[in-house]
């Protein structure tokens, strides 16, 4: 029914209030050519005489029982009218919910949510924000989100339940049901709301880089060492095995079940230094030394990286006089990393080869940066890399890590 749909249209999407029960008031449609085009002329003066004989509306005739001018409602009629839009929806097989019964019943649904005991702070704060929505939504519509809000809900349930990284296809089939669900249908929803809430996740991740910080894998996570560490490895039976990074010259990785499996042994260490790399090629390039710890990145750490470096660091601070250094691309991508690890691991932490003079010595390697990272940059603001910050941006160009290695100075 044309008017009818017209009529709720009105209240529900053109109003801040018409819709919400209660209210109470006069209203009115103009009739206009349109919408007798729209539904035929006949059929919107019948609809509309009907409608007017069940006492639902009353007609202002332009010319009786030929023209309508305008129509009027009460808003105390709009129960009757959904009642009749929910009659006619079932006998087109359909299903009709009206629009303050829609925002009531997600409320319900998420109200029950935030009753759970969120170990992640960060899906209460999107829940909250469902309900905020929902508060202030006026005559917009309901969020498209909340069509899915089961599958969601699930998925978020599921992260919570995390203890572990697990892989994502795992994951997908444990909460999901299906190998592929949460990779088809929900794995971009849930990689925007953590951008948006989760504290350990910024907005420039990539998003196997984000699912990592939310425990979910593509991949087993791996930390690449060179220098010299004792580490110990509990083993099953309860017992330590100690190993020395010392013996292993060329680099030492150490696996997702390593790393959850591995402690640091608390004495004075020979470095007095810890080098964060970003890039490969970089670490790979750097000789061992006995004064240095490198570290390789690989762009953002992850959860169990980091924190087995945010336990070593709590470690050698307590122990002796330590130097903490990042070093990574000179480009919008390699400040924020720099930003990342300097505020969430080593608060001490100093750029190393992330600086004008290293800019100036490879700029003619230096590529162009796109208008839209570029304008990201220009908001960027961190202080112990600010004169290379203002450089890119005066340059327009940025230098990718690697390029070092082609003449790489001893550190």
């Amino acid at each position: 029914m044309y008017l009818l749909d017209k009529i709720i249209e009105k209240c529900e999407y053109h109003s801040k209030k018409d819709w919400k029960p209660g209210e109470i008031g006069n209203r009115k449609i103009t009739i206009q050519q349109k919408d007798y085009d729209k539904c035929g002329k006949t059929e919107f003066i019948n609809e509309a005489q009907d409608l007017a004989k069940r006492k639902l509306i009353q007609i202002k005739w332009e010319i009786r029982y030929s023209d309508i001018s305008e129509i009027h409602y009460s808003l105390e009629q709009l129960p009757q009218l959904y009642q009749l839009a929910e009659q006619e929806a079932q006998e087109n097989g359909e299903i009709f919910v009206p629009k303050c019964c829609l925002v009531q019943q997600y409320q319900d649904k998420i109200e029950a949510e935030q009753k759970q005991g969120w170990k992640n702070g960060w899906i209460r704060k999107y829940y909250d924000s469902l309900l905020q929505k929902l508060h202030n939504i006026g005559d917009r519509e309901v969020p498209k989100e909340l069509e899915k809000f089961e599958l969601y809900r699930d998925c978020l349930r599921g992260i919570d339940a995390l203890d572990e990284p697990i892989f994502k296809r795992v994951f997908s089939k444990m909460y999901l049901g299906d190998t592929k669900k949460f990779e088809k249908e929900v794995q971009a929803h849930i990689i925007t709301s953590a951008k948006k809430y989760c504290e350990d996740v910024e907005e420039d991740m990539d998003d196997s880089t984000v699912l990592e910080q939310l425990l979910i894998k593509e991949y087993g996570q791996e930390m690449a060492l060179k220098g010299s560490l004792k580490l110990l490895i509990h083993e099953a039976d309860g017992t330590d095995r100690e190993i020395n990074t010392a013996n292993f010259k060329y680099g030492l990785i150490l696996n997702t079940q390593t790393l959850k499996h591995v402690s640091v042994k608390n004495e004075i260490v020979p470095f007095k230094r810890i080098v964060s790399i970003e890039n490969k090629a970089n670490f790979e390039a750097m000789n061992y030394s006995e004064d240095t710890l490198y570290v390789y990145s690989h762009g953002y750490y992850g959860p169990y990286e980091r924190a087995f470096l945010q336990k070593l660091a709590e470690i050698l601070d307590a122990n002796q006089q330590i130097e903490y250094f990042h070093s990574g691309d000179l480009d919008y991508g390699g400040v924020k990393i720099f930003e990342y690890i300097q505020k969430r691991i080593f608060p001490k932490l100093h750029p190393l080869n992330m600086d004008i003079d290293t800019y100036e010595k490879y700029k003619d390697f230096a590529e162009p940066i796109e208008a839209q990272i570029l304008k990201k940059l220009k908001k960027t603001k961190v202080s112990v890399l600010q004169e290379l910050i203002d450089k890119l941006i005066e340059e327009g160009k940025g230098l990718e890590q690697e390029i070092f290695t082609i003449e790489l100075d001893g550190l």
